[in-house]
């Protein structure tokens, strides 16, 4: 199949239906697409995103079989396919692969306005055309063809959106409570219906807020002066006499934020005569997103200045095979930190493709050319500010992810009191980081299509060419006073109303204008720290050269009396990559840039095949062997090396660092799906799926040949060029399973008393033997990131009369994800097992002049459902994990209009 073609037939046809259509329609549209295809699909139509509460494509995406959403600040933002994390699955537009604005290949799906896709297809299975594909599946999203409607159309949509926590931080940073959204569609043909135009426009400004909670970690008197002694350990005195866990330093926050989107596409269609079918696709997408971040952090328990803290009043809890320190005061708290914080994003998505079908005599030409980018631009600036003196802090403290309660005599709002300042010894008083990234990728495709008779009816022939280019800058500065003070007070105009911290039980923080302030007392000063894991080691450019020749026939045949339809093929990739970034010596100091790469060839065959055995029931057989390539920072070529000066090993090299000569993970797959169909808008299927990874990716010391580095300590010579390399490196693999089931029960198949009401259910279970941090990391907590074992989703609806009415609880078990953590870095966290309720229900007239006009009223997180993770691998024995954080995001209210008119 060729993008924005034929992958593009089964699809739904009208954009406008994105929402005003039914909800009874749209699972007609998405069921008979899942029937139809050759391959194991999950399909949305425009008109189930249009019907659901949902921010963007995720939200939607979320809700099918085997997916699971990862929510950030408060929305879900990716998406991990049967039990594998966004590493492993491909985005398509019109069926072209995507660049991103993350670090590496995963999208990051709230940059899609779900008000301009006419469809979603998620791949389970490959074939042979599908290019961008993923090992645990590919989503191809889906914009409209114009000729594929009969009429001019359009659509309005407004709706007015409310945060259920108010405005935390009072509108500092053009943030607050409120926000709209709104968009508009329009459709048309022209010259006999051989030229069509269809174009849409997507705004959003949606609030966010958070109260946010952090522990720092939990230890014992005996833990910190074992491996910490050199912080101040001692004495850490009076926390209990059986050398109780006591909570180290934690950090209460309260978090606004404010996303700006503005989504636009546009296609131009034309097709003169059967012969010759062209079509140009267009999609462009701002989004600038402001945060800001006002609360108190601080070390409580591990001394880290000097005397150190002392506990006294301490009440203890039994918690696994040790008890936890979860009341008294602390004394002598030596670095409690006043933080005010200003970030903002902005990102530019651009997606431009072309594709043109002509017939030849009995050959079929498609060539198809496209262009997407991704530009992210950002700055994440924080500030300190503290008190002369160690303050008193008394504490409640839950065994368990919750809130806690704290109170102190410091009144860390007074302006009089509470200094900009270095109260935590970090040697500067703010810290404003700076990272810009590119992402450019270039596409040219060429497939001819031939048919055929007997039990091959299509052969399909083609090539493509890719080219990706991604590069990430860096830079950061630090804040010191202008007058070479060591504390400064703000004055009275400086000074702005305080953000409450009372969802742990204190008053608030200082507050101010964060530029301002800056601009005014700070003098700022470029300060990257080197070596592979230091700042300029997000310095890089990765740069990969990809060209795949691809061969299917498709199948159309009978096995007894059973038809049988589907494909078989292969693909043949051959990459070239290198990367290009800053090499340090042993010490961290920067000794020029390297840009070392490799070449490879992987053979990618696959089968598809369908059986109608009869009775609107479906067999479905999967077979492939799929790859993915690996993410893009664990690419950059930034490392560290230097020669061995001592010892047996002596004139060897050693280093460490990132792997630029990393190769995909590959995978042998096994899919089978039984699916048994009923009328047009009831289903039910049971799928199973095999995975075997022959390698996986994790953290390991490898041989590594050294070539290009240069010797920073010649007096001891090189003997060699090999020597071992700390990195991240292909090793051993595991395999993948699952089981799921889902369906969709129409209520007027059972009674037409029941005519309106429905049910869409799924639940999938994921199994997997892979040691996410290779064979000698074996511990059970050690699981795969993305893996929720358990996730089910449950809806019912109702519509008939211009009524509907829809409830949707989305479930998945506890899993460690990714997510964004100190300095812009990445950290695994695990997130604890949760379930979120939305609802939505509308009126749509029936008659008079304003027929069409519909209400439309939702609740996104209704249950205000949070965020609780926990310290992976760290606990209190009896595998009890500690709690870490516990972040609110409150209720969206929406109410807002839809029209429609012709």
């Amino acid at each position: 199949m060729a993008p924005a073609t034929a992958q593009q037939q089964q699809q739904t046809q009208q954009l406008d239906t994105v929402t005003v259509t039914g909800i009874r329609q749209s699972i007609e549209n998405s069921i008979n697409m899942k029937r139809n295809s050759d391959s194991v699909v999950e399909t949305i139509t425009a008109e189930d995103i249009g019907k659901l509460p949902d921010v963007s494509i995720a939200e939607s995406l979320s809700r099918l079989p085997g997916l699971a959403g990862q929510r950030v600040n408060g929305r879900v933002q990716s998406i991990a396919i049967r039990g594998m994390s966004p590493d492993f699955s491909g985005t398509l537009l019109n069926g072209r692969e995507q660049t991103t604005t993350g670090v590496n290949r995963g999208v990051e799906f709230d940059q899609y306005p779900a008000e301009l896709m006419s469809a979603v297809v998620v791949y389970k299975t490959p074939d042979s055309t599908l290019l961008g594909q993923g090992i645990s599946g590919t989503v191809d999203l889906r914009t409209i063809r114009p000729l594929d409607v009969n009429t001019r159309t359009v659509a309005l949509n407004a709706r007015a959106e409310r945060n259920s926590l108010g405005d935390l931080n009072h509108g500092y940073g053009g943030t607050g409570a409120n926000g709209a959204r709104m968009s508009a569609s329009y459709i048309d043909q022209f010259a006999d219906h051989t030229v069509g135009v269809a174009l849409g426009y997507a705004h959003l400004d949606s609030p966010g807020q958070e109260l946010h909670y952090k522990a720092w970690g939990f230890q014992t008197d005996a833990n910190c002066l074992a491996h910490h002694n050199d912080w101040g350990c001692n004495p850490i005195t009076g926390s209990n006499p059986g050398n109780a866990y006591y909570m180290s330093g934690f950090e209460a926050a309260t978090f606004s934020r404010d996303d700006k989107r503005d989504g636009l596409m546009g296609v131009l269609e034309y097709k003169p005569s059967k012969d010759l079918h062209s079509t140009v696709d267009l999609y462009y997408s701002k989004f600038n997103q402001t945060e800001v971040m006002r609360g108190l952090m601080g070390s409580i328990g591990d001394g880290w200045g000097v005397p150190g803290s002392v506990f006294s009043n301490v009440g203890t809890t039994p918690v696994g095979t040790g008890s936890l320190v979860t009341s008294g005061t602390t004394t002598m708290v030596p670095n409690m930190v006043v933080r005010n914080d200003y970030n903002k994003r902005n990102d530019t998505l651009k997606a431009l493709g072309w594709n043109t079908e002509a017939r030849l005599g009995s050959w079929t030409a498609v060539a198809d050319l496209s262009y997407s980018s991704a530009e992210r631009v950002e700055s994440l600036f924080e500030t300190y500010a503290g008190t002369p003196a160690a303050p008193t802090i008394s504490f409640s403290l839950p065994t368990g992810p919750a809130f806690p309660t704290f109170s102190s005599a410091t009144n860390f709002e007074s302006p009089t009191l509470v200094a900009l300042s270095d109260p935590a010894g970090w040697g500067h008083m703010g810290r404003q980081q700076f990272t810009t990234q590119n992402d450019v990728m270039k596409n040219a495709r060429l497939d001819f299509k031939h048919e055929l008779g007997g039990i091959f009816s299509q052969f399909d022939v083609g090539v493509n060419l890719n080219k990706r280019d991604k590069t990430q800058n860096f830079n950061v500065l630090f804040a010191t006073l202008k007058n070479g003070g060591t504390s400064q007070l703000l004055s009275q105009s400086d000074v702005l109303p305080s953000s409450s911290l009372s969802f742990v039980g204190l008053p608030g923080t200082l507050a101010f204008d964060v530029n301002a302030v800056a601009a005014k007392y700070y003098t700022m000063t470029q300060n990257l720290s080197s070596g592979p894991t230091g700042d300029q080691s997000h310095d890089f450019g990765v740069h990969e050269r990809i060209v795949t020749g691809f061969v299917k026939a498709d199948i159309e045949t009978q096995l007894g009396s059973v038809p049988i339809h589907g494909n078989v093929g292969v693909q043949a990739v051959h990459t070239k990559q290198d990367s290009d970034a800053f090499a340090f010596d042993g010490n961290g100091a920067v000794i020029g840039t390297i840009d070392p790469g490799a070449s490879y060839t992987n053979l990618l065959p696959s089968l598809n095949l369908t059986g109608d055995i009869g009775g609107d029931r479906l067999l479905r057989f999967g077979l492939a062997r799929e790859q993915m390539r690996p993410r893009i920072f664990d690419m950059n070529a930034s490392s560290s090396a230097s020669v061995v000066a001592t010892g047996a090993l002596r004139g060897t090299w050693s280093g460490s660092g990132g792997n630029p000569k990393l190769k995909p993970w590959l995978a042998s797959a096994v899919d089978l799906s039984l699916e048994q169909y009923f009328g047009k808008r009831s289903y039910i299927a049971g799928a199973l799926f095999f995975k075997k990874l022959q390698t996986y990716i994790y953290n390991n010391t490898i041989p590594y040949d050294f070539t290009g580095f240069i010797n920073s300590t010649p007096t001891v010579p090189a003997i060699t060029t090999a020597g071992t390399y700390n990195t991240q490196a292909n090793g051993t693999g595991g395999n993948m399973r699952g089981v799921e089931l889902s369906g969709v029960l129409d209520g007027a198949l059972l009674t037409p008393a029941l005519d309106g009401f429905g049910v869409q259910a799924n639940f999938s279970y994921t199994g997997s033997s892979i040691l996410a941090n290779g064979p000698d990391n074996t511990a059970a907590w050690q699981s795969l990131p993305g893996l929720s074992k358990r996730v089910a989703n449950l809806q019912l609806f109702y519509e008939k009369y211009g009524f509907s009415l829809r409830i949707s609880d989305n479930y998945r078990s506890d899993f460690r994800g990714e997510y964004t953590s100190l300095f812009g870095n990445t950290s695994i966290l695990r997130t604890l097992a949760q379930s979120t309720v939305d609802v939505q229900t509308s009126y749509e007239l029936q008659g008079g002049p304003a027929k069409g006009l519909q209400f439309l009223f939702q609740i996104v997180n209704l249950t205000n459902t949070p965020d609780k993770n926990v310290q992976d691998g760290s606990g209190f024995g009896g595998n009890v994990t500690a709690p870490q954080e516990f972040n609110q995001y409150g209720r969206t209210y929406l109410l807002g209009l839809n029209y429609k008119f012709h």
